[in-house]
């Protein structure tokens, strides 16, 4: 059995993506939330244009232009710095994207967010990230991903808790 919980071991999705160009390095973030998978979805992360939701930025820092498959979304992050991501695939709840455009030293991007129910009032989100690194080592595009992930799950997880949504 995994360990539910990012912060005491990021899982490690240890295989390798193969594309026509190389092989990639994967890397899948997975938590679970006290809080049912209709509800994390519908509320926090659904949305692909309202990183705010979670992530504790203004409105002002995500604009979504579009709608639906190809729309892009732009996230100005605190240091002025500016990622684009367009919105590659949408299920019921779960949807792909790729980077677009950033200061992240990736020459490709794509990643999955998807969240399943574990039972009536707990859900589980699962992020899995494809990278091809840019000037960085794949252990080192690896570990920036996993910080990503462990850095976006704790700010989903203080939202959850902020608005009292947590079953405890």
């Amino acid at each position: 059995m995994m360990n539910p919980d990012i912060f005491d071991k990021p899982q490690r999705q240890t295989g390798r993506h193969l594309t026509p160009r190389s092989i990639m390095p994967t890397i899948t973030a997975q938590h679970i939330f006290d809080l049912p998978a209709d509800d994390l979805w519908n509320n926090y992360l659904g949305s692909f244009g309202e990183i705010g939701k979670w992530s504790g930025r203004p409105p002002d820092a995500c604009v979504r232009e579009g709608e639906g498959i190809g729309s892009l979304r732009t996230l100005t992050l605190d240091d002025g710095g500016v990622i684009v991501d367009r919105l590659e695939a949408q299920g019921e709840r779960s949807y792909s994207y790729s980077i677009v455009s950033s200061p992240l030293p990736f020459r490709s991007y794509y990643a999955t967010m998807s969240v399943e129910d574990v039972d009536d009032n707990t859900s589980r989100l699962t992020w899995t990230g494809v990278v091809e690194p840019a000037g960085i080592s794949d252990e080192q595009a690896i570990r920036l991903t996993e910080s990503i992930y462990k850095m976006g799950i704790g700010l989903m997880q203080q939202a959850v808790s902020a608005r009292g949504d947590a079953k405890r």
